[in-house]
């Protein structure tokens, strides 16, 4: 067909429409023009013969419609005239010298984005591993630190290294130990904010000469990076710019959690617990990935308490793997379970957070897992889907507040809730539905929602992603007493958080 019969067919097209007509096809005596309004002001037309099947070229025009409002802003003309490129690639893709090619809306999504559940496992792993990588680093860069201060000790003094500024520990336990101050104690300052120590911190390099370890801050929460690729929308236009877009992003729901915020009636004593959970579950069944890391900080910022030790319950039954600090007395930890300093006339520096316990917990069992979610899709084959979703808190120990669970849905589409314990919200711009739910506890333990979306691909409604703020540690672990070594009683103040890393249903 000419070009200029096509440009002439759709010249006619405007003139054979009628105003206030219900039907959507207009026809001529060997023209059939199949028509559906997108946006305000635009049409999707298919102009076909009128021998063809009317019900099959209304399905051609359904999912071209649909292929197009995922590629781009259907409201906007110049934003499809920009992606123009990927709309005439997705219509190659629908149809091949003139006739349907047996492909649907999942199968043309997965064509486009090339996308891959195994590309996807295979980046989890991949960042876990780079993880793993860059805390080694950090336990070298240690080594070296300790084994620098060492030789300070013993008097050997590296050339242009300032060995005093070097023992005093400070910010809060990352992962890695900080150094503890010993034999003096330090004089009384008030307490640094994190803030006001980063500050300071280029002053203190820059009076020090010759080569420094320097630490890298944590990464961002990567969970994002599992929402890649669900919404064709948003990855096809997108990807002219960047890489491909965290479509349900954990964020989908909230932001990376950061460290919490320290209270405002801190005593002169305080202890905090932050521990960050990785919990990766397949939606078919099994753990692909279960680890939660822990650390006990201590704030000292009475000087009277400078040698202040610890008595803490911890559960023996557990697989947990606990590390104590090189200056904290290993032996009567083990044996008394007492966080004490191995030389009684040291003590600890005030007003900064020094990390005296870590642990880790790894587990490939399903009943680790704090809050399960299953997620059933089940297509109806009437062109929509039944999804229900529903949790279950496994260890009721745990309190979650402001539970979100975000569930990606087909670009376009508005879902029909019939039932939900909490609320809901659906955000159409990043093709996600958000099950809120306010607190999840003991009292609370189990919940659902239903709702029907049309789709035909029970695939589109993962990963599903959640976010939570606990005050409560996965780890039972307990501050039984907090005294002097003459055996005083010492009021504190106390603090724990449970941080999701990753916690999603792939």
């Amino acid at each position: 067909m000419p070009r200029t019969r096509i440009e002439g067919l759709l010249a006619s097209f405007p003139k054979l429409m009628v105003p206030g007509q219900q039907h959507t096809t207009v026809e001529t005596d060997t023209i059939r023009y199949v028509y559906q309004p997108i946006g305000e002001d635009m049409y999707a037309v298919l102009i076909t013969s009128r021998q063809n099947n009317i019900v099959q070229d209304m399905d051609t025009l359904h999912l071209i419609t649909c292929a197009v409002s995922e590629i781009c802003d259907v409201g906007d003309q110049q934003d499809v005239v920009l992606h123009g490129f990927d709309i005439i690639l997705a219509f190659d893709e629908i149809i091949s010298h003139g006739y349907r090619d047996s492909v649907d809306l999942a199968k043309l999504r997965t064509i486009t984005e090339m996308e891959s559940h195994e590309e996807k496992i295979q980046e989890i792993i991949e960042r876990n591993k780079e993880r793993e990588a860059k805390q080694e680093l950090k336990r070298h860069a240690e080594m070296f630190d300790q084994q620098r201060r060492e030789a300070a000790k013993r008097g050997i003094v590296e050339q242009g290294v300032g060995v005093g500024g070097s023992m005093l520990g400070g910010g809060r336990m990352g992962g890695s130990y900080e150094p503890l101050l010993s034999r003096e104690p330090e004089p009384v300052r008030s307490f640094a904010s994190p803030s006001s120590a980063a500050s300071a911190a280029p002053s203190v390099s820059a009076s020090a000469r010759g080569m420094r370890l320097g630490r890298k801050p944590k990464g961002a929460d990567v969970m994002g990076a599992l929402g890649a690729g669900v919404g064709l929308t948003q990855d096809l236009a997108e990807l002219s710019v960047s890489e491909r877009a965290t479509a349900p992003s954990l964020t989908t729901s909230a932001p990376p959690a950061g460290p919490p915020a320290l209270p405002a009636d801190m005593k002169g004593v305080h202890i905090q617990i932050e521990e960050h959970i990785t919990a990766i579950v397949n939606r078919d069944g099994g753990v692909e990935q279960m680890e939660v890391k822990g650390d006990l900080s201590l704030i000292v910022s009475d000087e009277a308490y400078g040698n202040v030790q610890l008595g803490v319950t911890i559960d023996s039954s557990s697989n947990a793997q606990i590390k104590t600090h090189p200056k904290i007395d290993k032996r009567r930890f083990q044996a008394e379970s007492v966080v004490a300093l191995k030389d009684a006339s040291s003590s600890f520096p005030l007003s900064q957070a020094i990390g005296v316990l870590k642990w880790r917990i790894v587990s490939s069992s399903e009943d680790s897992i704090p809050l399960m979610i299953n997620c059933w899709p089940s297509p109806t084959g009437n062109g929509s889907v039944d999804v229900n979703i529903e949790y279950e808190l496994t260890d009721t120990r745990l309190v979650l507040n402001g539970v979100v669970v975000a569930i990606p849905i087909p670009p376009g589409t508005q879902p029909t809730i019939s039932d939900v314990d909490g609320a809901y919200e659906v955000s159409r711009a990043r093709s996600v539905l958000e099950w809120q739910i306010p607190v999840i506890d003991a009292e609370n333990p189990s919940g659902s929602l239903d709702f029907s979306v049309p789709g035909d691909d029970a695939g589109t409604f993962f990963p599903v992603v959640v976010s939570f703020a606990c005050e409560s540690p996965y780890y039972a672990i307990e501050v039984a007493d907090v005294a002097t070594p003459d055996g005083q009683a010492v009021d504190y103040s106390y603090s724990a958080s449970l941080i999701p890393d990753e916690y999603a249903v792939i």
